[in-house]
């Protein structure tokens, strides 16, 4: 019953790189505020699944800000999400550790209450510092199939072999407390 707008908005990622498509669904009368051009989006991220099945990312800002000043675009996420899949580490041919696990973020159940809504799904990539720190890789593999964990980074839209998927590139990993209600498991999409 409250009034809302619905807007197509991009993430711009770094030279080469396809930008994040979104649909921002406004709420509470921030609408007018949205207007075409660059803005800062603080909100809730979210996912739907069309008729046909394909998904879309939505953000459901609660704050709306004008651009930075300095140009510099901003590209922040903080999320709890459940692992997933059990974490995979590497090494890169320079000898800089990383590790990468697939998780995902619950969107609750149906409107009947019966079942749950399709999840968000994202792979969640750790590096370690050009100085050698691996703490940050090392949280990501101590993570283990149904754990919960607070996810901080900058999200980005990668393809590879033709196929788009969401990555978090983390730059802080936090453990959770187990929640209190269950959560029904999700086969995990390659």
């Amino acid at each position: 019953g409250k009034p809302y707008a619905v807007a197509s908005a991009s993430v711009t990622q770094n030279e080469g790189q396809p930008d994040l498509a979104l649909r921002v669904v406004v709420l509470d009368g921030l609408s007018e505020q949205l207007t075409s051009g660059e803005h800062t989006l603080v909100g809730r991220l979210g996912y739907e699944e069309d008729r046909e099945g394909k998904g879309v990312i939505v953000l459901y800002p609660h704050k709306i800000e004008a651009a930075p000043a300095d140009g510099r675009k901003r590209n922040f996420a903080n999320l709890t999400l459940r692992v997933g899949a059990d974490p995979q580490a590497a090494y890169s041919p320079a000898g800089r550790m990383w590790a990468r696990l697939r998780a995902f973020l619950g969107m609750g159940k149906t409107a009947d209450g019966k079942g749950y809504k399709p999840s968000l799904w994202l792979n969640v990539k750790a590096f370690a510092s050009k100085e050698g720190d691996e703490s940050l890789p090392g949280a990501l593999i101590a993570l283990n199939k149904g754990d919960s964990a607070a996810f901080s980074g900058r999200l980005a839209w990668e393809v590879y072999n033709e196929r788009g998927s969401l990555t978090l590139f983390a730059s802080k990993v936090e453990t959770t407390q187990p929640e209190t209600e269950p959560v029904e498991e999700e086969e995990c999409p390659v």
